[in-house]
């Protein structure tokens, strides 16, 4: 699995680089300007992703009931801070 829905077109013109377009949901809100991207990123793409696959929604719609639960609503956070430091440690927690 890569990008979780990452995505990259051409405007067409040739002025212009190209822009980024990010699935919604998957792309933690760093992604988005407001801070610079680390591993603590894709650890909320995981969170996101656990949660698709285990109730077929985003977490903000509904929620991973029990441990997963937990695991998720950590991982996507939207301070990077309060997220799981690494991979590991959400393996962890899981």
């Amino acid at each position: 699995i890569i990008d979780f829905g990452a995505a990259r077109y051409s405007t067409g013109e040739m002025s212009k680089s190209l822009d980024v377009v990010l699935k919604h949901g998957f792309a933690p809100p760093e992604q988005f300007g407001v801070a610079q991207s680390d591993p603590r990123s894709d650890i909320y793409a995981l969170g996101v992703l656990l949660n698709v696959m285990l109730t077929g929604s985003h977490p903000s719609e509904k929620l991973a009931e029990g441990k997963a639960g937990k695991v998720v609503l950590r991982s996507t956070q939207i301070n990077p801070a309060k997220r799981f430091e690494t991979v590991k440690e959400f393996e962890k927690n899981l």
